[in-house]
C-alpha cells in the first residue's frame, strides 16, 4: 500500500495514490506487508515529517487493507484453479 501525503495538514493521507496525485504530494509512504500483518518493507520518501503515532495508523489501515485483497486473490486461485480441466491418459 502507498500513501500520499500533502502540504496541507487537514487533507488526510491518499491510499494508492494516482500519477497525478503523487506528483502533487508532498511524501510519500509505501508499506509493503503479508496477511500475517508482518512488515516485509516500509519506505518513506520526502519530506514530510510523519509523527510516530500516524505510522502507526497507517500501518493499521494498511494490514486491513492486505488482508483483503490476500482473500481477494484466493478466491480468484481458487476459481481459476477449479475452472482448469487437466485430462491425463
Amino acid at each position: 500500500m502507498t500513501f500520499a501525503f500533502f502540504p496541507d495538514a487537514l487533507t488526510r493521507p491518499v491510499v494508492d495514490p494516482t500519477l497525478l496525485e503523487q506528483r502533487l504530494s508532498t511524501g510519500l509512504m509505501s508499506i509493503a506487508m503479508n496477511a500475517q500483518r508482518e512488515i516485509c518493507v516500509l519506505q518513506k520518501a520526502g519530506g514530510v515529517p510523519t509523527a510516530p503515532e500516524e505510522v502507526l495508523r497507517l500501518i493499521n489501515v494498511a494490514s486491513i487493507l492486505v488482508k483483503d485483497l490476500d482473500k481477494l486473490v484466493e478466491v480468484r486461485l481458487r476459481e481459476d484453479w477449479e475452472g482448469r480441466k487437466v485430462e491425463v491418459r
